[in-house]
């Protein structure tokens, strides 16, 4: 580097820059050359042009001294070539303008371009020049900094280009650029003292008007003093005034460059000598004309109105009508205190401009301040008077603008309150008084205040141009203007309407909803923007969107379009935030909350109408609670307004996809799968503002802003939705274990259930027996191992995995199932799903299920004792027998009707009906909540259709009581007939009377109103002698897993009790089922199915 860049640092080093010409910068030999090797014919062909610029006129000096010093020419010695050479340096220079002299740098490349130098400094061993360039091009860039003058010679984006100039011009350091290098770092390692500053001590000790500070005093030209001042003045001291000075000539003008010879300015001692003889003329004209203006200054105390105050009353001439009735009312008061002489008047557009610096938020003369509430205006008890209006009159219509001021005014103080807030650093202390406080400092607040500020700039030049325009008019310049209060008033009412009044409504109505207050005055709205509530910041920014919207649907419906139109603006601006996280949530999908990293989580803006309740991926509710829509707390939400929605008004139709869109996107991008396929996902989520704008759509009409925000919604929601479902389908099999669930706990295949059911029941009834000491029917590797043995002999179709199934059983143990079906409820299936189709099938999901599955099983169980009842054999006991056997057999009747007619109610009417409505919605889902809602309706109707509802709590106890009657009957029959009955679960065994004395033992506890068989205890063991005993006896089917009860009491009234209390269950669960068919449930079809069977039973 050459010593050029270091010249240029110091502390003017860009003014030094600045001023350096272009001939001290490039090397002389180079202009020379291409000037001289230029033809001057073919320059003489081409037109002469003069400078048009202003930036050509301002270099024009500089390129004749250029020309002058390279060349030698001048106009005097040589004018033609002089002019040929000037043409063709005016023309480059103005090409190399209009380009920026070639490509044109940033300060990026620069700091690049410099940091190479000072690395190829320090390779070659020159420290000393790399630690001064960096110095130096340091300073340069600091010194950049108070480039904010935009006439200044170099202005900051123009800097890189002086850079790249020194850079370009700068040569291979020498030994002079080394030194000058040393030279350098020393001064700035040990600076030299600075020179003595001037002091009052200094100047008293000089001679009067001597020394360098007294140069251009008194209007001296610059760099003369006055020596010997007191011989050429005439001893009399200049006067300081303005106004006897010809400096200040009004017809001064700035003189451009001239390439011809200026004419000699005269000597310094001319000038003095001419300045002892001032022009009075001119001082007199500026005096003139000062006091022309000052004739204009109304608001001196001094000034009076040129109208003649003293005038009677003429109804013909307005402007008696104010001093009139002054002078009147002062004659009635007895010292005479009050008059037009003692008061002050003014012109009415003087008073109308003073009007407009008061709505403008500026002092003025006609309105005033509340000295308790600054933003309180009031009309001003000193204000002058207009001579036309009577003082009532003129408080009248100031009260007005008084009013519309303070309007303004609150609104000024509650956007500047929150401007300076968001620049602040340090957040608002929250509220001590409650521990679920909150900040009302957020996003939307902001963009309102914005929105609002923007109203209040459109109303300032509004009143602005209002002045001017009246300014122009006073002064003859356009058109003639009538200006009046009056009209001032019904111009502001036609350009902005009542648009303050409902924006510090709005205000009002927020603060109030914040402070869960109804009295809130207009003086605490700026308190807003810094306030700690209660209320949540979503709920905040729903209300005060909420709040704008009803406002231009109100202004819309009356007509009011200029306020309307204001509002619709100021809506939009602050609903772009949420607009923008609602871009954010669709667009890059929800924030997955990896728990191993709880750094790097993402969260959403409390203002959001999404909340996270931070649950992992993995919980099974995730995607149902995991990002769910905000609501109030039951700490925060007031009395009536609990777990509403904090959702704005105009998304609350569309929350919902909102919501599904942004889930679906984030499972799919931590799935690895491409967002969005074909959906519009490259184009740039665009601004509310701009959105209703291409569409041409109304924001007053919240009908159509739903409709337009639903279908920029729309291709989101598609896309993710048909991605996510097509990896349900397809990647985790959703159809198999749908049918695999389905088989197993509805029973849809009964076949593999149902050996199942009878392998269970087998087991109970065998354990019944109090001397078995086998392994009990609970148990849980009882229950697995056999549920595995029946599906491997049964399951041809692989449709059930074993592995992906667990029994167990959760109940009390000491219910026992031979009294009871209850004792069933506690059987618990489990079935394991993959991870995405947890989402479907929740715990909540699986329990519905298993009370299905416990219902239904429990149905088996009774039908199942109901059908091992049957006796086989000969009676010799007498008819009697036979009548008792028929009462038997006729309970044993009615039990099995109904049994089997709630059985077909529930496997035709509910279960397969419900499943093919279910399978033909459920392949229309496009995507997984509409899988969840289908399926989740689906179960609630099945639920619903089993009794196992909440709401049918009442008919799935009846139903319980006939079953159990189911069991209690079975149990009467063997005490009876000394379990007589046949085990359908296994082969019939036909059994002769058995010779053990056991057997016999058994036969004695048997009661009944049979006459019992005498057996002798002599009796033989041997088959023979034992069928000629008894020949004609019956034959009874004995079950090997038969369980004896002993029953005391009337057996003939107990079973007629039993059938009366099976009637009474019976006509209830039919006027239950009647009541529900006429309800609105989706079940009510299958409940008039029921209904309908159920009118058999009294026929």
């Amino acid at each position: 580097m050459s010593t050029a860049v270091l010249n240029t640092v110091g502390p003017s080093s860009l003014s030094r820059v600045a001023s350096t010409s272009i001939f001290q910068l490039i090397p002389a030999p180079t202009i020379q050359r291409v000037i001289r090797k230029t033809s001057f014919k073919r320059v003489l062909a081409t037109p002469i042009t003069r400078f048009s610029t202003k930036q050509s006129t301002r270099l024009a000096p500089l390129c004749q001294k250029l020309i002058t010093q390279v060349t030698g020419l001048t106009l005097e010695n040589d004018e033609e070539d002089f002019r040929i050479a000037l043409d063709f340096v005016s023309r480059n220079l103005e090409h190399a303008t209009a380009t920026k002299g070639g490509p044109s740098s940033d300060m990026a490349t620069m700091d690049r371009r410099f940091h190479g130098f000072l690395e190829k400094s320090r390779i070659q061993s020159n420290d000393t020049l790399a630690e001064a360039l960096e110095i130096s091009y340091r300073k340069v860039k600091d010194s950049a900094k108070k480039l904010t003058n935009i006439d200044g010679d170099i202005k900051l984006a123009h800097l890189p280009d002086h850079l790249q100039l020194l850079a370009l011009l700068s040569a291979a350091p020498a030994e002079s650029t080394l030194k000058h290098a040393d030279a350098y770092i020393e001064a700035i390692r040990n600076p030299p003292e600075p020179p003595p500053s001037l002091t009052w001590k200094d100047i008293l000790a000089e001679e009067p008007f001597e020394g360098q500070h007294w140069e251009g005093v008194y209007d001296l030209p610059s760099g003369s003093t006055v020596e010997g001042w007191e011989n050429t003045s005439d001893g009399s001291t200049p006067s300081l005034s303005p106004w006897d000075d010809d400096s200040d000539d009004l017809d001064d003008n700035d003189s451009l460059p001239c390439t011809e010879d200026a004419p000699s300015s005269p000597s310094p001692v001319e000038r003095v000598s001419s300045y002892g003889q001032p022009n009075l003329s001119l001082s007199y004209q500026h005096r003139r004309v000062v006091e022309e203006l000052q004739a204009r200054q109304y608001w001196r105390e001094e000034w009076r109105t040129d109208a003649d105050l003293s005038r009677p009353f003429n109804l013909g001439d307005a402007s008696t009508l104010g001093p009139s009735l002054s002078r009147a009312l002062g004659e009635r008061t007895t010292l005479l205190i009050d008059g037009p002489e003692r008061e002050k008047y003014i012109n009415e557009h003087d008073a109308v401009r003073e009007v407009l610096m008061c709505l403008q938020g500026r002092k003025n003369l006609m309105i005033t301040s509340n000295p308790r509430f600054p933003s309180l205006m009031r009309p001003s008890p000193s204000a002058p008077r207009l001579a036309h209006l009577t003082l009532a009159s003129q408080t009248s219509i100031l009260s007005s603008f008084a009013q519309l001021a303070s309007t303004v005014s609150h609104i000024r103080k509650f956007t500047s309150t929150v401007f300076s807030n968001v620049f602040s650093t340090s957040d608002p202390p929250l509220s001590s008084m409650h521990l679920l406080s909150h900040n009302t400092r957020s996003q939307t607040i902001e963009a309102f205040a914005d929105a609002v500020d923007s109203q209040l700039q459109k109303f300032d030049r509004w009143c602005a141009d209002k002045e001017e325009r009246i300014c122009c008019a006073h002064a003859g310049l356009g058109n003639r203007l009538v200006v009046s209060l009056l009209g001032l008033e019904k111009d502001v009412r036609d350009a902005f309407s009542v648009t303050f009044d409902l924006l510090l409504a709005i205000l009002r109505e927020l603060m109030g909803y914040v402070m869960q207050s109804d009295n809130t005055s207009d003086e605490e709205v700026w308190l807003l923007a810094s306030l700690s509530s209660r209320v949540p910041p979503a709920a905040v920014t729903a209300h005060l969107l909420d709040t704008c919207l009803r406002s231009v649907e109100e202004q819309s419906s009356l007509g009011n379009n200029i306020a309307a139109e204001a509002l619709i603006e100021v809506f939009v601006r602050s609903a772009q935030p949420v607009w923008a996280m609602v871009g954010r949530w669709v667009g890059d999908g929800m924030p997955v909350r990896d728990t191993w990293e709880a750094s790097d989580n993402q969260t959403l803006d409390e203002e959001f109408f999404i909340e996270d309740h931070e649950l992992p991926l993995m919980d099974p509710d995730f995607w149902a609670d995991g990002y769910v829509l905000r609501t109030w707390s039951d700490f925060e939400a007031p009395t009536g307004d609990m777990k509403a929605l904090s959702v704005p008004v105009f998304l609350e139709r569309i929350a919902d996809r909102i919501l599904e869109t942004g889930k679906a996107v984030g499972l799919l991008r931590v799935l690895g799968i491409p967002l969005l396929d074909g959906a519009d996902s490259d184009v740039h989520w665009p601004s509310l503002a701009t959105l209703i704008g291409q569409h041409k759509r109304d924001a007053s009409d919240p009908e159509g802003l739903a409709h337009l925000i639903f279908d920029k919604i729309a291709p989101y929601y598609t896309s993710s939705g048909s991605q996510l479902t097509q990896v349900l389908t397809e990647d985790c099999d959703l159809s198999r274990h749908i049918a695999a669930i389905e088989g197993l706990y509805l029973m849809t295949r009964g076949d593999i259930i149902g050996h199942f059911a009878d392998v269970l029941f087998a087991k109970a009834s065998v354990l019944s027996i109090p001397m078995n000491s086998q392994q009990h029917w609970q148990d849980f590797h009882f229950l697995n191992s056999a549920f595995r043995d029946v599906v491997d002999a049964n399951n041809a179709t692989k449709y059930i995995e074993t592995s992906l199934v667990r029994l167990s059983y959760r109940g009390s143990k000491a219910t026992v199932i031979a009294q009871t079906v209850k004792a069933l409820d506690g059987l618990l299936v489990e079935y394991a799903v993959p991870f995405l189709l947890a989402y479907i099938f929740t715990p909540r999901v699986f329990s519905i299920y298993g009370s299905i599955f416990a219902f239904l099983l429990q149905i088996r169980r009774a039908k199942n004792v109901l059908e091992r009842i049957l006796v086989r054999g000969e009676i010799r006991s007498g008819r009697h027998m036979k009548h008792e056997l028929k009462v038997f057999y006729a309970m044993r009747g009615k039990l099995s009707w109904f049994i089997n007619t709630l059985l077909n109610f529930l496997t035709t009417h509910v279960l397969y009906s419900q499943l093919a409505i279910f399978h033909e919605n459920f392949k229309r889902a496009e995507s997984l909540d509409e899988m969840i809602k289908i399926h989740n309706d689906h179960l609630d109707t099945i639920q619903r259709g089993c009794l196992l509802h909440p709401e049918t709590s009442a008919l799935h106890r009846a139903v319980l009581s006939a079953l159990d009657m189911c069991l209690h009957f079975s149990n009467i029959f063997v005490s009876f007939s000394g379990d007589n009955t046949h085990d359908i679960s296994q082969l019939s065994i036909v059994m002769k009377r058995h010779r053990s004395r056991r057997q016999r033992r058994i036969r004695r506890d048997v009661i009944g109103f049979s006459t019992p068989e005498i057996i002798s205890d002599d009796e033989s063991d041997d088959d023979d002698n034992h069928d000629e005993t008894v020949g004609n006896a019956p034959e009874p089917s004995f079950s090997l897993a038969a369980s004896v009860t002993s029953y005391e009491g009337d057996l003939p009234d107990h079973l007629d009790k039993l059938s009366s209390e099976l009637d009474d269950v019976v006509r209830f669960v039919r006027r239950g089922s009647e009541a529900w068919a006429g309800s609105m449930s989706r079940a009510a079809p299958a409940f008039g199915a029921l209904a309908f069977a159920l009118e058999d039973w009294d026929s």
